[in-house]
């Protein structure tokens, strides 16, 4: 424990004292509604009721490919969107900014860059549904926001079911597109705000999982999106045969700088652990790490759609562009093409 911190423990300023009391009271909380409702799942019953539900659009039909290639499945990975963030201008010396207005634009351009490359691709081969895998770290997970201006630009009872809204919406408008959406949602590791370790934010009581919850609601009137949201910080996805697994990289150990050989032999250690069963897998795709990039062993590391922030830049060292990435699979060869969305 450096200085800095010993002083802020044990001889804090006032304001310091008052923060660390109020945290206090919050697990104090949180522990007591925990220990009333449960899970994510049974509070959601409670206020499913005032939820809207969004009715299902009209078909679209589109034209039948002009060469007779092999059919294709698009899978859209969405993560790390950190919706309420703030990052301000200023704090990135003018080479970055992020507000709910932003991750609002972000959310549209990807559904209207997934269509675009999707009916590319139709032009070749037919494309009738849609997987989205959700890789998660929907919120920064703060309770209340900061002083004005800074970190967080909401409260998390306004967060959440304003990005579950802006989720609906999103996937609503894709389904008028494809015959079947199917939907695996992974939570992240900012669950909540307490000092435990990442370990004890298990899926069933994270923010993610509530947006999850809200936005399948929504779109329950949409019959072709097929939600999959396991209580595991993992799930191995089937995409035409070929197996996917799904993470958000929580089980790897970080210390300084993106660790790309411990994300090997992480992935190395499940494949070793899988082996024999069925939920060993050919592919892997992660969050939580803010830039795209490529690893072994068909590891891929999946782009946030935050983009620059002072986590990307100062903890990881990378310049993490504002993407989502799209991926192809084709029952035959599998992996057959990846497009970054560029926001």
């Amino acid at each position: 424990m450096g200085r800095e911190d010993f002083l802020k423990q044990h001889d804090p300023k006032p304001d310091q004292a008052a923060e660390q009391d109020y945290h206090r009271k919050l697990e104090t909380e949180l522990d007591r509604l925990k220990k009333r409702v449960g899970t994510d799942e049974k509070l959601f019953e409670y206020v499913k009721d005032s939820i809207e539900v969004l009715p299902a659009p009209k078909a679209v039909e589109y034209e039948k490919p002009k060469l007779k290639h092999d059919a294709l499945t698009a899978v859209l990975n969405l993560t790390d969107t950190h919706a309420e963030e703030s990052v301000m201008s200023e704090e990135m010396e003018g080479l970055a900014e992020y507000g709910w207005a932003i991750f609002q634009i972000r959310m549209n351009k990807t559904a209207q860059k997934t269509l675009e490359l999707v009916n590319i691709m139709r032009q070749a081969s037919s494309v009738r549904n849609l997987d989205i895998n959700c890789l998660g770290d929907w919120l920064t997970g703060k309770i209340q926001p900061q002083e004005e201006g800074y970190g967080q630009s909401m409260s998390m009872p306004v967060a959440l079911p304003k990005v579950a809204f802006e989720f609906a919406q999103m996937l609503v408008s894709l389904s008028a597109h494809f015959e079947k959406i199917r939907v695996n949602c992974l939570c992240g590791n900012h669950g909540r705000d307490t000092a435990k370790p990442a370990y004890k934010m298990t899926a069933d009581r994270n923010w993610d999982m509530s947006i999850y919850l809200a936005a399948q609601y929504m779109t329950r009137e949409c019959s072709n999106i097929e939600w999959h949201i396991p209580r595991s910080i993992m799930y191995v996805s089937d995409v035409l045969g070929h197996k996917c697994l799904l993470s958000h990289s929580m089980e790897v150990q970080m210390h300084h700088r993106t660790p790309y050989y411990p994300i090997e032999t992480t992935i190395d250690m499940e494949h070793k652990a899988r082996a024999g069963t069925d939920k060993d897998f050919t592919y892997v795709f992660m969050g939580h790490w803010h830039h795209y990039a490529i690893l072994d062993n068909n590891i891929i590391l999946c782009p946030s759609m935050i983009g620059p922030n002072q986590y990307s830049r100062f903890r990881l060292h990378k310049n993490a562009l504002a993407q989502q990435l799209l991926c192809f699979f084709v029952r035959k060869h599998g992996l057959i093409a990846q497009w970054p969305i560029r926001l």
